[in-house]
Parts: structure tokens; sequence; C-alpha cells
């Protein structure tokens, strides 16, 4: 009885042993296991700055930014508004991975639209990508 036991005590360490390697093999080579980053995966995939909907007397101007990577942490997108060639407004929004802010323009008559935006992604370490873009009305 005792060397049945001692046999069956060794056959199941084996097992375990054996199940434990093959899985520390299978997750060794799993694609989402990754070596240490060193930051710099990270980018502004798209941004841009448009108007739209544009009238006699009123156009709707926006701004977006998106980014990509594992290391990205926050995308910024500032932009200022003008209309009939002075500054109206401003605004500034942020995001994980995507941000966006909008301005409905309005005047009399409206001779002149103008968005121009600074578009930001920042990673882990503080690192930042930027763009800039701008959208003219008439063109």
């Amino acid at each position: 009885m005792k060397k049945q036991l001692a046999r069956i005590t060794a056959l199941s360490t084996a097992l375990c042993a054996l199940t434990l390697s093959t899985s520390i093999s299978f997750a060794a080579d799993d694609s989402s296991i990754s070596p240490l980053s060193d930051g710099q995966d990270f980018d502004i995939a798209l941004y841009n700055s448009k108007i739209t909907d544009v009238t006699g007397k009123s156009a709707y101007l926006w701004a977006y930014t998106e980014g990509e990577g594992r290391d990205l942490t926050k995308v910024r997108v500032e932009s200022r508004f003008y209309v009939n060639g002075s500054l109206v407004d401003s605004d500034t929004a942020n995001g994980t991975s995507y941000a966006s802010v909008d301005y409905n323009a309005s005047a009399k008559q409206l001779m002149d639209v103008e968005i121009r935006s600074i578009h930001y992604a920042y990673n882990k370490i503080g690192d930042a990508e930027k763009r800039s873009s701008n959208a003219v009305w008439p063109k």
C-alpha cells in the first residue's frame, strides 16, 4: 500500500510539473505578452480641423485628435475660432485616445471663418507628439 501511495504521489508530482511547464511555455508564446516598453509606442493617428454647414450667417467649426499606441496615455486638442477676422472663442479638450472641440459660428453677415488647432498625444513618461491644422472659409 505504501509503494502504491508513493507511485501515485510521484506520478501526480510529475503530471503537475509537466502541466505547469506546458502552461508557462504557452504563455511565453502568447503574442499579448511583450517585453517592457521604452515608452515610445504612441503617436497621433488622425487629426484635423473642419468647417461645415456654412450659410450666409453661420458655420460649424470643429477639430479632433485621435491617438494610438500601447504607451499612449492622453490626447489633447486646442483650437481658436475666428469669425470675420476676429478671434471669438477658444476651446481645449482632453481624452484617453480621442478628443474633439466644436463651435457654432454666427454673424449678421458671415464674410469668413477660420479654425486653428494644435493636436497633442502624450505617453506615460510625459513625452508629446504635436501637429497643427487649420481650415478657412471661403477657400
